[in-house]
């Protein structure tokens, strides 16, 4: 059966668009942003430690939001926080503010992601790994914009603050569109909760989650500040510097996509895996502008297919409880998200940003160790 993008499909890859763009743009906007409010790093990591807290409630209460308003008033809702977190980041005067929107952001962004990921999971039964693959396409189109934007918002003048408006009008947009557009229903979350827990399997491939997500976040986060601090760039020139790592996100995913019809998600994740170990020792062990750009290229094309891939091979592991599986995934995402950026920030305030992404290349050995072990324990599990 071929795979079909229905309409269901592209408004949650719309959707995807404008919650990359409103968590990828606090990276580009952070050296601005810290100048802006007078923080420092720690502070400043402190909004994606608020992002991944808002992720970590979302993946223990989504499941039951969705038991008691659907699916389709969940997702909507959860766009409309996205939307309403980003305007707070956008007018904040003080840091208390702009960390109150990074925190419903990632609270309503990972309720509507949750969302998103199991009704195409349900839609799509056949090729759910294309379909994740390619909502996360759309979060890397989102994550790329920021950087072309708050770059050339800061070069004229206007300041880094305009770009976070954004999310408002694609989120406005869609609603005035496609409000009513319908869900599939999923499978009795209740019901399955008793049934079983979730295999053992998909909480090797959780655990994998973990460190995939604080590689990609170290570099969303702290990359145009290791430009600046390093190799010696402007803070605008690093914000523009820093599409060469979001824009390779997303044509990593999108060849991903195609391969992800041939090819298994563990062999993907594999070669995603050692990419992005290459890439990032070059980032890492370079201090001129040429080698630090051509190892975010190189970590970025490896890293984009990381989360779609063991996103894939953990709910495939509980295909009759897609929502739990999917909505538990934001746990791990959140959890790492809550300390990657911070530890690595706090780091570089105490020894220096260079020191700090020391902690990077063994982040993608630990992937690939515990995939493994998760394929292990799928195997054991399908032997009769």
């Amino acid at each position: 059966m071929a795979f079909t993008r229905e309409r269901l499909t592209w408004l949650t890859y719309s959707m995807s668009i404008a919650l990359g763009f409103a968590i990828a743009a606090l990276g580009p906007a952070m050296p601005s942003l810290r100048d802006d409010l007078g923080i420092s790093r720690t502070i400043g990591g402190l909004h994606y430690t608020a992002i991944a807290a808002g992720s970590v409630l979302a993946g223990s209460s989504v499941a039951r939001i969705v038991r008691a308003s659907g699916r389709a008033r969940t997702f909507w809702s959860g766009g409309a926080g996205v939307a309403a977190g980003s305007l707070l980041i956008g007018v904040g005067p003080h840091a208390a503010v702009t960390l109150a929107g990074s925190f419903l952001i990632g609270l309503s962004g990972s309720i509507m992601l949750a969302v998103s990921h199991a009704s195409l999971a349900d839609l799509h039964p056949r090729h759910h790994e294309v379909a994740l693959t390619e909502i996360n396409i759309a979060a890397s189109i989102g994550s790329v914009a920021p950087a072309v934007l708050i770059g050339a918002f800061v070069a004229v003048g206007a300041g880094w603050r305009p770009a976070f408006v954004v999310p408002l009008l694609v989120v406005g947009g869609l609603a005035v569109r496609r409000s009513g557009e319908s869900f599939p229903r999923p499978a009795s979350i209740a019901a399955a909760g008793r049934r079983r827990r979730l295999p053992r399997a998909y909480w090797f491939f959780w655990a994998g989650l973990m460190p995939a997500v604080a590689a990609e976040w170290s570099i969303g986060v702290w990359g145009a500040g290791y430009l600046v601090d390093v190799a010696g760039t402007t803070e605008g020139a690093a914000s523009f510097l820093m599409t060469a790592f979001f824009g390779a996100m997303l044509a990593g995913r999108l060849l991903g996509a195609r391969a992800a019809r041939i090819e298994s998600a563990f062999t993907l994740l594999l070669v995603a895996a050692t990419v992005g170990l290459a890439g990032i020792l070059l980032f890492w062990a370079s201090s001129s502008v040429l080698p630090v750009v051509g190892g975010l290229l190189v970590g970025g094309l490896g890293m984009s297919m990381l989360f779609p891939m063991l996103l894939s091979l953990a709910i495939d592991t509980a295909p009759d409880r897609s929502d739990i599986a999917a909505a538990r995934v934001f746990i791990a995402a959140g959890g790492s998200l809550l300390l990657a950026p911070l530890t690595l920030g706090v780091i570089a305030d105490e020894a220096g940003i260079r020191a700090a992404f020391a902690m990077v290349p063994g982040l993608f050995v630990l992937v690939v160790v515990l995939a493994t072990l998760g394929r292990h324990a799928d195997a054991a599990r399908s032997v009769p």
